[in-house]
């Protein structure tokens, strides 16, 4: 992995309000070795249009780098890094004292975005609320669940309760889920459940106008 530190001439981590040297590590797990540096500055420079330009021209010359330290990084500095996808880290103190610990929380950031997009890329996967005729939907939400632990019957319908207008949406499941009652009050629907088998309940919702 690589992180771009700016520094000062003692090492320390230095702000964007004054000049520095950008300092490139790779490696982890306590190896790491300094691969490139950068003398930079905007202390001196005029103009916005001319700051941006500066600090997009440094972070293009860090190549495949995409974690960046300083002791501050506000304004136009992160607002420009932040856009080429950069993650900033505003740390006090010298490389050998963060650089692990920033190591470790990309690492736990990267495996979030994994697990996230594994999970969208598996709820795509899944069948849909199903549209019989104008207004009236199905899903069997039993199933879902069933080929999927991790999706919440909160995360299948609430999107679709919030969004859709619907005269009435039929759903199959093992157990009326505990949210129903605040969440149907909130969004003004009103339910009838019907017993089909001893692992099946059908739920009808539908909003409280449709037959009030």
């Amino acid at each position: 992995m690589e992180i771009a530190v700016f520094q000062d001439i003692s090492g320390q981590t230095q702000s964007f309000l004054e000049p520095g040297i950008i300092k490139v590590y790779s490696g982890q797990m306590g190896e790491w070795k300094i691969i490139k540096e950068i003398i930079f500055r905007i202390d001196n420079v005029a103009g916005l249009k001319a700051i941006r330009e500066s600090i997009k021209n440094m972070a293009e010359a860090l190549g495949e780098c995409k974690t960046f330290v300083g002791r501050e990084i506000k304004g136009i500095p992160y607002h420009v890094l932040d856009g080429m996808e950069f993650n900033t880290w505003e740390i006090e103190g010298t490389p050998k004292e963060f650089l692990e610990f920033v190591f470790a929380k990309e690492q736990d950031e990267k495996k979030e975005r994994l697990k996230s997009n594994a999970s969208a890329k598996t709820q795509n996967k899944l069948p849909q609320i199903e549209q019989f005729e104008d207004g009236n939907y199905f899903v069997n939400l039993k199933n879902i669940q069933e080929n999927s632990v991790n999706i919440t019957s909160k995360g299948i319908l609430l999107p679709f309760l919030r969004t859709t207008t619907f005269y009435q949406l039929e759903i199959i499941c093992g157990h009326i889920p505990h949210w129903f009652v605040v969440e149907f009050e909130k969004l003004n629907l009103k339910m009838e459940s019907e017993v089909i088998n001893q692992n099946e309940i059908r739920v009808t919702v539908y909003p409280k106008v449709c037959k009030e």
